[in-house]
């Protein structure tokens, strides 16, 4: 613990530029409301048919209790750095090297799934006037995104509240729209409960869909009154995320009921989008070339960076290289950390899109950042519980969501594990043990120099 104050004292501080406002809508739009839709919901939606829009509120509530976590560790903590830096200083640096590690893999998986799916989306609706090639299409949502990235938080926040907000008013617009279509004939999803085994299988679905907040701790340092902003914008995103959704797919399976094109219409290759296009007509195109192109900047642009700032904050800590926590002169921004995300993402990317089908590349890497989210949130419920082990009766609330954090995370990552595929398993496993043998050597080094300082 004594290192840890040094280091503490030495360390760089970010400049406190954003709001309330400003994180909340940069975890709404890294949510990316649509492309949830066409993923994660319809996975829910051709599971669990029309008690699916439950599913999604049960999944919601299961993240809530993540959520409440992270509500209890940001008023402890208002540095930059999120998981890894309530791990490193509610635990141990080597807790918090391995949190921070882990969420290195989650936040860039995500936020390239993100690009993934935005790229098929954009290709898919325009496939029927045009041909694009993938890496066009991804050219038109890494270049804005970086761009952003290099600008600095500030920028980055103001585009993501102008953008979400119209995604926001759009997602509302498709409700009514959708109600509307089905002449406000409100269908009873509770009708036909499928069983609990195909419930479940829905929720590990569902669960994906509010995530947009686990991109908003990492920039806390970034925030004016932290302590008060971060954990009350990461419980609204979830809850106003979540049940929108929720809204959003009923009015899309009311719509199909009523219309008694319900069963055709799911069977299509991406229901929610055939759906969405009768109900919106001809302005369905623009709509759905917006909604691809948005959420694709948004969402990447979020957990890019979330990444960055969580580099950023290792880096500034010392246990990466102290380069890399370099800001810039003028803007503030952590450049070094910003243009190392910029280029893992591409790499990750550029070669995935030109062997492999955007849709698969977006599963795959939202399923193993999937897995990856649900260790991050581990190793922060159990940050919680460490910090009220000594003191349960003071903070009972706290300890007790500590311990529900970390009994339904980790029910759900065993389940997971048990129902993916193997190199899915094995990558998530592998960078875990890559983490642990980094940290090793690290220790190693720390230690001879020390004793040949002696």
């Amino acid at each position: 613990m004594e290192t840890i104050k040094k280091i503490e004292n030495s360390r760089n501080v970010l400049e406190r530029h954003i709001g309330f406002t400003d994180i909340f809508f940069m975890s709404f739009g890294g949510q990316a409301p649509f492309l949830s839709m066409l993923t994660y919901a319809t996975a829910a939606l051709l599971l669990a048919l029309l008690f699916s829009p439950i599913v999604l509120i049960i999944g919601t509530m299961v993240v809530f209790i993540n959520g409440l976590g992270v509500y209890y560790l940001s008023k402890k903590h208002d540095e930059e750095g999120g998981y890894f830096n309530y791990a490193y200083k509610s635990v141990s640096h080597r807790f918090g090297f391995e949190t921070g590690w882990i969420y290195l893999f989650y936040s860039l998986l995500y936020a390239g799934g993100y690009m993934a799916g935005s790229v098929f989306v954009f290709t898919y609706v325009l496939s029927s006037f045009i041909t694009i090639p993938p890496l066009i299409s991804f050219a038109v949502i890494v270049i804005p995104t970086s761009t952003f990235l290099i600008m600095g938080i500030r920028p980055s926040s103001k585009y993501a509240v102008f953008s979400a907000s119209v995604e926001l008013i759009v997602l509302v617009a498709v409700i009514i729209a959708g109600l509307f279509g089905s002449h406000f004939a409100f269908y009873n999803p509770f009708i036909k409960i499928p069983s609990p085994s195909v419930v479940f299988l829905g929720i590990l679905f569902a669960i994906g869909i509010p995530t947009g907040y686990g991109a908003v701790t990492p920039v806390s340092g970034e925030v004016r009154d932290a302590k008060k902003n971060i954990g009350k914008a990461a419980l609204m995103v979830i809850i106003i995320g979540g049940l929108l959704e929720s809204l959003v797919l009923y009015s899309l399976v009311d719509y199909g009921l009523t219309t008694h094109s319900f069963s055709s219409l799911i069977t299509t290759s991406v229901p929610v989008i055939t759906i969405m296009e009768h109900i919106t007509g001809p302005i369905s195109l623009p709509l759905l070339l917006f909604a691809a192109v948005n959420d694709g900047i948004l969402g990447s642009l979020a957990f890019l960076t979330a990444f960055s700032r969580n580099l950023y904050s290792m880096s500034d800590r010392n246990l990466i290289s102290k380069k890399i926590s370099k800001l810039h002169a003028k803007t503030g921004t952590p450049t070094v950390s910003v243009l190392i995300t910029i280029v893992a993402s591409i790499i990750i990317l550029v070669p995935a899109l030109l062997l492999v089908n955007p849709f698969t590349v977006f599963f795959a890497l939202g399923t193993i950042a999937g897995l990856a989210n649900l260790i991050v949130h581990l190793t922060a419920n159990f940050s919680l519980l460490k910090v009220n082990l000594e003191r349960a009766t003071r903070k009972l609330s706290e300890f007790s969501v500590g311990i529900a954090g970390i009994v339904v995370s980790g029910f759900i990552f065993i389940y997971s594990l048990l129902t993916s595929e193997t190199y899915i398993i094995e990558l998530v496993l592998g960078f875990i043990i890559i983490g642990f043998v980094i940290m090793e050597l690290a220790d190693t080094k720390n230690y001879m120099n020390n004793n040949a300082t002696n």
